[in-house]
């Protein structure tokens, strides 16, 4: 093998390493997420709720599709600990919510006001 076909050769595979090794890093990919940025949806009675997997906090968002007043149930955990968070949101009304350090266990309609 020549000096030349051998330094072309050694390029190419240097190439493919690293190549490969930003793909195995994850900075290569057409519309990559890290695996734990999860998107929770769903609907329960009058109210339409997403949340996402955070670092450091979790923020519910929801919109209550009924006309009338209604009570919606956040049951979060602290780790050791379960709490409660109740929102009274008006007919079509939006909100958020930010937990620190929690993660989410229920939401639920509360029903009327």
């Amino acid at each position: 093998m020549s000096t030349s076909s051998r330094g072309v050769s050694l390029r190419t595979r240097a190439a493919v390493v690293v190549a490969a090794s930003i793909a195995a890093t994850g900075l290569i990919g057409v519309g990559a997420t890290p695996a734990s940025a999860g998107v929770h949806r769903g609907v329960t009675g009058c109210f339409s709720w997403s949340w996402g997997d955070g670092n450091t906090s979790v923020t519910v968002y929801w919109h209550n599709r009924c006309k009338s007043k209604r009570k919606l149930n956040i049951k979060y955990s602290l780790g050791w600990t379960t709490k409660k968070y109740t929102a009274v949101v008006k007919g079509d009304g939006k909100g958020h919510k930010k937990f620190q350090t929690a993660s989410i266990v229920s939401i639920k309609d509360g029903g009327r006001v």
